[in-house]
């Protein structure tokens, strides 16, 4: 269960990389699929910065992420050459990465696209695809005719072909944005955040302190998991070389 976050006057200037790193790893703990983090961080980014759900929105209800995966989604094509999508009740960040691909790719030979989704919990973070389509050179624009709330509520997106990004400016506006000057975010909220992003770390110990990406360091000095028959590393490289020993000019004679 999420505890409340404490109110605290302090604002935190929360960098980019930072906030990918702890949603990574929240993302990670709700078990997607580690393919399908990249794509569904940029859209919690996305979020904050257009004042949608943001970092609130993940720290408060990222259990909702654990509901179901893109196998519930399904897809039709309607007479009028809309395509109707059911997301099944996963979230609509989850969904939208995908969304946004079969979007682009029906408005890349149209020139336009329109999709019909229902089925989705928090359908208003589909706005983000208003955002997110500016990477493509694609305009988004998102209404909800059905504002009934919960699994049943509707939601209509067309998209439409713009000018291609030529820059980072045009590229996403405002990761640019964040990237110069970062995310404002409450401090007991960015504290929580980091705190729940730890889960996705092993427990301290002194094994873990030893361990360095696929190798462990014994007790008596030696590395567990370097395959010798695999290791390209020549370890006496690191010793150091008497200066009188010098180094090879381009000839190969001692300078």
């Amino acid at each position: 269960m999420t505890q409340a976050v404490a109110d605290s006057p302090r604002i935190f200037d929360v960098s980019v990389r930072e906030a990918r790193m702890c949603i990574d790893r929240i993302l990670l703990v709700c078990g997607l699929p580690p393919g399908y983090v990249h794509g569904v961080r940029e859209v919690v980014l996305l979020s904050q910065s257009m004042g949608l759900g943001g970092f609130r929105a993940l720290y408060e209800g990222h259990a909702g992420l654990r509901e179901g995966f893109l196998d519930r989604v399904v897809v039709a094509d309607a007479e009028d050459g809309a395509l109707v999508v059911d997301g099944a009740g996963i979230h609509a960040w989850v969904l939208l990465p995908t969304l946004m691909d079969l979007g682009v790719e029906r408005a890349r030979a149209a020139g336009r696209a329109t999709l019909r989704v229902s089925g989705v919990t928090a359908v208003h973070e589909l706005h983000v695809m208003a955002g997110l389509g500016k990477r493509y050179g694609i305009g988004a624009e998102v209404s909800q005719p059905d504002e009934t709330g919960g699994r049943g509520q509707k939601a209509v997106v067309t998209l439409f072909n713009t000018a291609r990004p030529r820059g980072i400016d045009d590229w996403d506006p405002l990761l640019a944005h964040a990237i110069r000057y970062g995310y404002p975010v409450e401090a007991g909220l960015w504290r929580a955040i980091h705190a729940l992003s730890n889960q996705a770390l092993a427990p301290d110990s002194v094994v873990s302190r030893r361990h360095a990406g696929p190798v462990i360091l014994r007790d008596d000095g030696t590395l567990q998991g370097r395959p010798p028959a695999d290791d390209d590393m020549d370890l006496n490289m690191l010793r150091h070389v008497p200066s009188s020993q010098g180094c090879a000019s381009r000839e190969g004679q001692p300078t």
